[in-house]
């Protein structure tokens, strides 16, 4: 299962946010990817129909660890994790903070888009907010995906089969 992290916009006056955005990135030790043509092949179908639907001009992928060409989030998603099971705050957040204030500037629309595998049929869950309200879902148990208590045997289960965008209100 891949972890597809990245940001979909509309620029002002088509203006290019990616220079800005890979700065940021770049100063918290992600990379970023600037176009569809570096999504992950089990990722393209769904993230095409989001970004016609959504009206983007473009879309960016995170990389953790940077690496080449290939536009996965491993290490946002260890991040994560690391913070619901040892309470150590992920850079994320701050990174997530930093870019939607360097990026709302030109933008007039961005939202942050979290993948693990998303075929053009899958049901897509959206909701928006401020960075802050994003940042309070990602600490929540499960982060992006959710947790299901499975009753038959009282365990807990993290599912990531639907993809989330998340909308930023600015």
């Amino acid at each position: 299962m891949s972890t597809t992290i990245g940001l979909g916009y509309c620029s002002q006056k088509n203006a290019d946010i990616f220079p800005a955005a890979l700065k940021v990135a770049t100063s918290f030790g992600y990379g970023l990817l600037d176009g569809i043509v570096y999504a992950e092949p089990d990722v393209v179908a769904g993230l095409s129909g989001v970004s016609r639907i959504e009206g983007w001009d473009k879309v960016l992928f995170l990389q953790a660890p940077r690496k080449g060409t290939v536009a996965l989030a491993f290490d946002i998603h260890n991040e994560l994790i690391d913070f619901e099971v040892k309470g150590v705050r992920p850079k994320f957040f701050d990174f997530l903070t930093e870019v939607v204030s360097v990026c709302s500037v030109e933008c007039d629309k961005l939202a942050i888009f979290f993948a693990g595998e998303w075929s053009r049929g899958d049901r897509v869950r959206y909701t928006y907010g401020t960075v802050n309200d994003l940042i309070s879902l990602l600490s929540l148990p499960g982060n992006w995906g959710f947790r299901y208590l499975c009753l038959e045997t009282g365990h807990m289960q993290d599912s990531d089969d639907v993809p989330l965008v998340f909308d930023l209100k600015f």
